[in-house]
């Protein structure tokens, strides 16, 4: 995969990991189970994983400890996948950069750009905007005046970042992300129609938070909207103006979240959930698939459908659903019996 090769002793200790097997086997890559050679590393992380080795031609894999892996050499882990994917960084680790500003790069006079960062071609830099050590602006990204980017983030091709929106440290936006667009605010106005809210606020980004490709995230109105440190967001999510995500959200794949809606910490909100505005989701709470939030949610709850009702309720009534055509039947044929009785 990457022409590197490593005893499996030497990655072991790379990792930090104990070793049961033979520590000259030779390792040249990583793998899924479905795909890999026999010179791949793969992972499992239960038995109910290591059953469908079977017979791979795999020799070395990531496993839990007193998992059986079918005699092949072991990497014993308490959190196996973490750690298959820390031995993939090494296999394939990230591109380097070199640094320096790209001639076909636009970057204001007083921009600052330090000299460790790399920013591509076609990149604009507005007034007084700054990026920060190690960063990486691949080509086409805009950083609108006054945006301040911190050490060692990723922004992929054509990101934007205006209204002077701060980046903290590990910020990673995919390919295409906007953060600190307008909100959707209207007023009306006399002679009818709308008129657009002026919105003077700015946004907020906390250290190692992911944003995935696509996806928005609002200026605030009067407020500045932010996003917790360690926060993931997913592809096609709109985060509205004013909201503020604590700490280690997850918001999956085209939910919407509605303006000055607050996520506590820990907070999750699966694919394509949507959540008005003004509303509390608490530490820890779930947010279903699908699910249609109306309400505050309390801590820890997990919630689906829409409306949003209670997990458990929530499959109850599915559980039930999938009965009524066969009570259905059974009223039909009451109903024909009391017929025939009459």
């Amino acid at each position: 995969m990457s022409g590197l090769q490593l005893r499996l002793g030497e990655l072991a200790e790379r990792l930090g990991l104990v070793l049961e097997g033979d520590a000259d086997l030779v390792v040249s890559g990583v793998a899924g189970i479905e795909d890999a050679a026999s010179g791949d590393l793969i992972y499992v992380r239960t038995e109910v994983y290591a059953a469908k080795i079977g017979d791979s031609p795999a020799r070395a894999v990531v496993a839990p400890e007193g998992v059986d892996v079918g005699g092949r050499a072991a990497l014993r882990s308490s959190d196996p996948g973490r750690d298959f994917y820390r031995a993939a960084r090494i296999f394939v680790p990230e591109p380097d950069f070199a640094p320096g500003v790209h001639p076909a790069a636009h970057v204001a006079t007083d921009a600052r750009i330090d000299p460790s960062a790399h920013v591509a071609a076609g990149c604009f830099v507005g007034a007084g905007a700054e990026v920060g050590a190690r960063s990486v602006l691949h080509p086409g990204v805009t950083l609108s005046d006054g945006v301040r980017v911190g050490s060692d983030c990723v922004l992929h091709a054509r990101v934007v970042v205006a209204a002077a929106a701060r980046l903290g440290d590990r910020v990673v936006l995919q390919p295409g992300v906007v953060i600190g667009g307008a909100g959707f605010g209207y007023t009306g106005q006399e002679g009818g129609g709308l008129a657009k809210v002026t919105d003077v606020g700015s946004v907020w980004i906390g250290d190692d938070v992911e944003i995935g490709a696509n996806s928005t995230v609002d200026r605030g109105t009067l407020r500045d909207t932010r996003i917790g440190s360690g926060t993931k967001i997913d592809n096609l999510v709109q985060i509205g103006h004013n909201c503020v995500l604590g700490e280690n959200c997850v918001v999956v794949a085209q939910a919407g979240i509605a303006g000055s809606t607050v996520l506590e910490d820990g907070a999750v909100v699966m694919a394509q959930a949507g959540v008005t505005g003004h509303l509390r989701i608490g530490a820890g709470a779930v947010v279903g698939p699908r699910a249609g939030v109306h309400k505050d949610i309390p801590a820890g709850a997990s919630m689906l459908g829409a409306p949003q009702r209670d997990a458990a309720d929530f499959q109850r009534e599915v559980a039930a659903l999938r009965r009524l055509p066969e009570l259905l039947k059974r009223v039909r044929k009451l109903e024909r019996a009391r017929e025939e009785k009459s």
